[in-house]
């Protein structure tokens, strides 16, 4: 279809089916210069007299409201074909060229000889590289005696910020030094853009038995890697834990130096960029050149497109649309008012955004209509996450297909046998830690229990689980409350004694209890990305992700 309008018109058209307007705009042209109204009133009056009772003597306007309105309608018809007649690169391709930044946290990252540490010094030029980057996508891994991924490519600047904040050597499982491990990370997360992208390394080293690894990786590799130096080829001494100087098993003071001679050795077998770090910006103005030459290529690499020029086309419609509302101008309803009115209903039902609830009966066929069209552009899921989003959880449980997201929002509504219900669907590390939190929260405390296990069989060790499962079974002993059908106090609630000796069942307050269960909204990032990295240091322990209320 498409390659017989571009055979049959001087131009290619993106959607050539909304052509098809040009016949509604014929259509008006002919139906709005129809006489029937002047024929019907010389039935009644007199046609001599007829001319003096009209305005302007009943002659005939060369413009009239319907051909401007037809105008318009053809205007917008083509604008909507999109017309086209030159091609280009993605406009996002340049945005979509990922950065990956990979920092050494090794010992030697806190060197004083850039004060107060090589590793701070890092941290500042990292922000500011990123204020340079806008909203261009960045990841962040770290490496040490092993590579973790921080964060795969994200615009998020401000939670890239938090992340880069809290880097520290602490973090890391074991010292050492891995940077291969860690290039192979950052290319196996750019092969997921699908683009050419950057690797940029914050280090002080690249050891010759590492380079090895390196080299094979850059071989078959697209994506540029620039190492940026930090620290002096004078070096400095390394602090202890406490503050002290380290010291190594001699006696002799630990210091640490820029291996000028590795990274060169580097940059002959892998032709890397080496940056050096320089007190003013002239090493942020060499990275970001270096980064913008590879966005150019990854540019140049992306498929061409089609230029949509049906825009230009706009604002001529937009002139002759508003040329139709002249004052005087009378459009024939019978013509064409009657079937435009029709639209315009028919549009405004479609735009209601108002999802359907399950248990709303007063929900009308305009409201099932709207759900269906906003089906049309966003999945179930993506509208649960918008709605959740906006403040609604409830209403973001109806949406969700995902049982792990759909029991995440019910538990943030209050409905914990909904989110138990939920989680039992999905088999997971997380799932089956969430069921049980929302099962303790039902007083199912033996169900819980249970699903602990599971969690803990799916990822071993996991320290939040096995803390919330000791919780748990301590409350199988405790007495619960004189009611019989009363279930015990939630896990965190303690039994208070009152003046005359008898225990209080009175709950704690709603804020109180959920800050019990709760509380992994208020970790810091340093302390997950500790138990995360540490986690990952296991052999054959896989990652677990998500909390029902993350």
């Amino acid at each position: 279809m498409t390659e017989w309008f571009d055979a049959l018109l001087p131009a290619h058209w993106l959607r050539p089916w909304a052509l098809g307007g040009l016949v509604l705009a014929l259509l008006l042209i002919v139906l709005g210069r129809r006489r029937d109204e002047m024929r019907a009133l010389r039935e009644v009056i007199d046609p001599k007299l007829l001319p003096h009772l009209l305005v302007h003597g009943g002659r005939r306007r060369w413009v009239q409201p319907a051909d401007t309105l037809a105008v318009a309608v053809a205007c917008f018809s083509v604008a909507l074909a999109g017309p086209a007649w030159e091609r280009e690169p993605p406009t996002l391709a340049r945005e979509q060229a990922a950065l990956m930044v990979v920092v050494d946290l090794s010992s030697a990252m806190n060197a004083t000889d850039l004060p107060p540490s090589r590793l701070a010094w890092a941290r500042s030029k990292l922000h500011a590289l990123m204020a340079r980057r806008g909203d261009a996508p960045t990841g962040l891994i770290v490496y040490a005696g092993s590579a973790h991924l921080v964060l795969p490519p994200t615009d998020d600047r401000q939670l890239l910020a938090s992340y880069i904040d809290v880097l520290s050597t602490a973090l890391m499982p074991a010292d050492g030094a891995r940077p291969a491990a860690a290039l192979a990370l950052a290319h196996a997360w750019l092969e997921r853009t699908g683009l050419p992208g950057t690797v940029l390394f914050l280090t002080t080293a690249w050891p010759q038995a590492e380079q090895p690894g390196a080299e094979r990786g850059t071989a078959t590799s697209r994506h540029r890697l620039i190492v940026w130096a930090i620290g002096t080829e004078r070096g400095g001494p390394i602090p202890n834990a406490e503050g002290g100087p380290a010291t190594e098993t001699s006696g002799t003071q630990r210091r640490a130096r820029l291996e000028v001679a590795e990274l060169r050795s580097l940059r002959a077998r892998t032709g890397a960029n080496l940056v050096s770090v320089t007190a003013d910006e002239g090493d942020l103005e060499r990275i970001q050149a270096l980064i913008t030459r590879q966005q150019a290529e990854a540019v140049a690499a992306a498929d061409t497109r089609w230029r949509d020029r049906g825009a230009d086309w706009v604002w001529p419609g937009l002139l002759a649309l508003l040329m139709s509302f002249r004052r005087g101008w009378v459009v024939p309803w019978r013509a064409f008012c009657g079937p435009v009115l029709a639209g315009t209903v028919v549009l405004s039902l479609l735009s209601m955004p108002s999802p359907v609830h399950a248990g709303d009966d007063d929900a009308g066929w305009t409201n099932r209509l709207s759900q269906g069209f906003v089906d049309l552009w966003l999945t179930r899921d993506q509208q649960g996450h918008l709605w959740l989003e906006r403040g609604d959880p409830a209403r973001a449980a109806d949406l969700f297909d995902d049982p792990l997201w759909r029991g995440i929002a019910a538990a943030r509504a209050g409905g914990w046998q909904a989110a138990a219900e939920a989680f039992a669907q999905a088999d997971s590390g997380a799932a089956w830690f969430n069921q049980a939190q929302a099962l303790a929260r039902l007083g199912r405390y033996g169900e819980a229990l249970a699903a602990y296990d599971q969690a803990l069989i799916r990822v071993p060790g996991w320290p939040e689980a096995l803390a919330d499962q000791a919780r748990v079974r301590s409350l199988l002993s405790a007495p619960t409350t004189a009611d019989e059908g009363e279930p015990a106090t939630a896990p965190g609630e303690g039994d208070e004694q009152g003046e005359d000796g008898e225990r209080s069942t009175q709950p704690p307050a709603e804020a109180e209890a959920a800050d019990a269960w709760l509380r992994r909204l208020d970790t810091s990032p340093a302390a997950f990305l500790r138990r995360k990295f540490a986690l990952q240091a296991q052999p054959s322990v896989p990652e677990h992700t998500g909390s029902a209320n993350r």
